[in-house]
């Protein structure tokens, strides 16, 4: 094996996983969570407690209020 057969396969496979990670980098961390849930026992889970449902909501909310200056939300829509 020459290095240019070496050069040729380091190209390849970057002609095939760079876009392929770049389609896929939006769509992993769902099927990651969803074989987590399937596979996994629960105690690699993280817990959904109130107090985790409460913080999320807070942080929600915060982001949602308007802003002092100009009165606008800080939302985008």
């Amino acid at each position: 094996m020459d290095i240019l057969d070496i050069i040729e396969i380091f190209f390849l496979a970057a002609v095939i996983f760079i876009p392929l990670g770049y389609a896929l980098r939006s769509r992993l961390p769902g099927w990651k969570t969803r074989l987590a849930t399937r596979f996994l026992s629960p105690r690699y889970l993280t817990p959904m407690t109130v107090s985790t449902i409460n913080k999320n909501r807070k942080r929600s909310d915060a982001l949602t209020e308007a802003s002092a200056v100009t009165g606008k939300s800080k939302t985008p829509l």
